[in-house]
């Protein structure tokens, strides 16, 4: 009797034996899963972290854009205008900004006074140009975080700007200085340089700058 339980205890250990599933596989096949995750993961981890140099390369990218068209915002839209005039002689203050027109968006306020014999003058948007025969000017204007005061003196002189590209060509004494959070420029009897967001070079009324802001 004793001998028959213990057959029948020996077959029910080979029948769990017969029953019991491979964890040795199942196992094997929950680590490889798990080391899919983790790759899955660290590949998110590493497009998500490109995707954060992408959008702060572009975030830099157009404040950059932003400060060297800051000019033309305020004259992308000015209609086409042209004039010519004889002699001319004017002064007096003035103050604009805030307002949803060209040339008055961007705040500023000085004192002009200028006298001269012949001027023609043309501008369309962004563009514009002018010639001048003899003349002279005396003005201080305050504008977009600069304070400038320059006397002019100029026999004649062309120029033209586009946007941030200014070119003029001429023969002048130009004597002042600007000095404000975009930089410095000084001049004194026709040379002189920029240097910041605007950089430039002057010689005896002749120019070539370019304006980032």
């Amino acid at each position: 009797m004793s001998k028959r339980l213990e057959l029948s205890h020996d077959g029910h250990d080979e029948c769990d034996e017969d029953i019991r599933p491979d964890t040795r596989h199942f196992n094997h096949g929950h680590e490889e899963n798990r080391e899919e995750l983790d790759m899955l993961s660290t590949k998110q981890w590493q497009k998500d972290g490109m995707n954060e140099i992408d959008e702060d390369t572009i975030k830099k990218s157009e404040a950059q854009n932003t400060k060297s068209l800051l000019e033309m915002i305020d004259t992308y839209d000015r209609p086409a205008s042209a004039n010519a005039e004889g002699g001319y002689a004017e002064q007096g203050f003035y103050a604009s900004g805030f307002e949803n027109k060209p040339g008055k968006r961007l705040p500023k306020a000085g004192y002009l006074a200028e006298a001269g014999v012949g001027r023609a003058r043309a501008e369309y948007s962004i563009f514009e140009a002018e010639a001048k025969g003899p003349s002279a000017s005396f003005g201080v204007e305050a504008k977009e975080g600069k304070l400038e005061a320059m006397a002019r003196a100029e026999i004649a002189s062309a120029s033209a700007k586009a946007g941030p590209v200014g070119v003029k060509v001429g023969l002048g004494f130009d004597t002042g200085a600007s000095i404000g959070v975009g930089g410095v420029e000084a001049k004194i009897l026709g040379f002189g340089f920029s240097f910041g967001l605007k950089v430039g070079v002057s010689l005896l009324g002749s120019e070539v700058s370019f304006s980032f802001f």
